[in-house]
C-alpha cells in the first residue's frame, strides 16, 4: 500500500537533512511540515480506499448469503417435484456458496481491522505533527546550537538535537515501521496464491460435506412431510 513507507521516508529524509546539511533550520523545518502534510493527505486517501474495500467485501458476503438461501429454496422446490438428485445438487451449491461467504467474511474482518489500525496510527501522527509545528522555532534553535557545538554524529538524532519533538519523530518512525510490517503481512495473506489455495480448500470442504448434505436433504424432506 505504501502509506507508511512514504511517511517514513519523509521523516527520515528531513531528519537527515537537518542534521547533515548546512541549510537554514527554519526553512528546513517548514519544509518538513509541508512534506508531512502532503504525505498524510495521500495516506488518508489510501485509507479511505482500504475502508471501501472492506465495505465491498461485506456487501459480497451478504450477496453470497442470499445466494445460499436461494439454493436452499431451489432444493425445496426440487423435492416438491420428487427430484432428489436435483435437490442434492442444489444443496451442494448452497454449501459451496456458504463456504465462500465464510471466507469472504474472514477477509472483510481482516481488512477492516487493518484499516482501523491504520486510521488510529494516522491520527496519532497528525497530533504529533501539530506538536512538531508548534515547536518549530524552539527546534530550529536546537539545530543551530547542535551544529555550532559539532556534536557527535554517532549519537541518535534526538540526543544530538536536544530531544523534544525530534525524539518523538524518531519513535514515530519506529512505530510506522512496525505498522508497515503488519500491513505487509496482511497483504501476504491476500496474495493470489493464497486466494487460489483457499479456492482449492473450499472445493475439498464441499466434497467432504457429502454426509452433511445428505443430513440436510433428509431434514428438508422431513420438514416437507410434516
Amino acid at each position: 500500500m505504501g502509506i507508511f513507507s512514504r511517511l517514513n521516508r519523509v521523516i527520515k529524509s528531513n531528519l537527515n537533512a537537518l542534521i547533515d546539511q548546512a541549510e537554514d533550520p527554519d526553512k528546513m523545518l517548514g519544509q518538513t511540515v509541508a512534506d508531512m502534510k502532503s504525505a498524510l493527505q495521500r495516506a488518508r486517501k489510501e485509507l479511505v480506499e482500504a475502508m471501501g474495500s472492506a465495505k465491498r467485501l461485506e456487501k459480497k458476503e451478504k450477496e453470497l448469503q442470499q445466494e445460499a438461501v436461494d439454493w436452499e429454496r431451489k432444493a425445496v422446490l426440487a423435492l416438491e417435484r420428487d427430484d432428489e438428485d436435483l435437490a442434492r445438487e442444489a444443496l451442494r451449491r448452497k454449501a459451496r456458496v456458504s463456504n465462500e461467504a465464510r471466507h469472504v467474511r474472514e477477509r472483510a474482518a481482516e481488512q477492516a481491522t487493518t484499516a482501523e489500525a491504520m486510521k488510529d496510527q494516522l491520527e496519532r501522527i497528525e497530533k504529533k505533527l501539530d506538536d512538531f509545528k508548534a515547536r518549530q522555532k524552539t527546534l530550529a534553535a536546537q539545530v543551530r546550537q547542535a551544529r555550532a557545538q559539532h556534536v557527535d554524529a554517532s549519537r541518535p538524532a534526538g540526543d544530538r538535537l536536544g530531544g523534544g519533538a525530534f525524539s518523538d519523530l524518531e519513535r514515530m518512525a519506529d512505530q510506522i515501521d512496525q505498522l508497515d510490517a503488519e500491513v505487509e503481512a496482511h497483504h501476504v495473506l491476500e496474495d493470489p496464491k493464497r486466494t487460489e489455495l483457499d479456492a482449492r480448500f473450499r472445493a475439498l470442504e464441499t466434497e467432504e460435506g457429502g454426509d452433511q448434505i445428505e443430513d440436510e436433504l433428509a431434514a428438508l424432506k422431513a420438514k416437507l412431510g410434516s
